[in-house]
């Protein structure tokens, strides 16, 4: 039998990491979600980083990307939260597929999730690897598509160009995503395609 070596190669890499406020200040974060959310909108705007109830969210997002940063061997000057915002969706309600444009990573934190909120799905960016698709017994090896369950207090993050989206949702569901920029130096010195961002 053959003595077959697995290479991993050119892997998409999605984080998580948890945080759960005490009650009240989840209670204060929901109330002004639903206070700020613009009309007929399913989102807020995107200043939440700077809200005083946001201010321990924003501080444990820096910290669990700059871990994930750090896991990924990159290097950078320092982080900046480009803008943070609240979806809520309510029974039926979908987010369809997209990207966040502009930004290098991007994220979602479950604030309010029930047992049958749904998942957030992220496809292959891998256009050529759909070309013909075998059955297979799905894994993270051999799908198109992956997903990660809205648990409350769970934080997922991810790069802003991996294709995304939130199929139609059971019950209500509370969330707030994110889009951070490394700020310092891109590419190799004296190349002409480096640029300091």
């Amino acid at each position: 039998m053959a003595n077959v070596k697995l290479h991993k190669c050119f892997p998409t890499v999605i984080s998580d990491f948890s945080y759960h406020p005490d009650i009240v200040l989840q209670e204060q974060m929901v109330d002004y979600i639903k206070k700020t959310r613009k009309d007929n909108m399913y989102h807020t705007d995107d200043t939440l980083h700077n809200v005083p109830h946001f201010i321990d969210l924003r501080d444990i997002i820096l910290d669990a990307n700059k871990d994930h940063l750090k896991k990924l061997d990159y290097k950078y000057g320092h982080l900046e939260i480009t803008g943070m915002w609240a979806n809520c969706l309510s029974a039926g309600d979908s987010h369809p597929p997209h990207t966040h444009s502009n930004n290098f990573l991007s994220g979602v934190y479950y604030l309010f999730a029930g047992k049958n909120t749904s998942p957030i799905q992220f496809f292959d960016p891998r256009p050529q690897a759909n070309v013909l698709q075998p059955r297979n017994s799905p894994n993270i090896m051999n799908s198109s598509m992956v997903q990660f369950d809205s648990i409350w207090g769970v934080g997922y993050i991810f790069p802003s160009w991996l294709q995304h989206w939130v199929p139609p949702t059971a019950e209500e569901r509370i969330s707030i995503s994110w889009n951070i920029i490394l700020r310092g130096e891109y590419g190799a010195p004296g190349t002409l395609q480096n640029a300091h961002i």
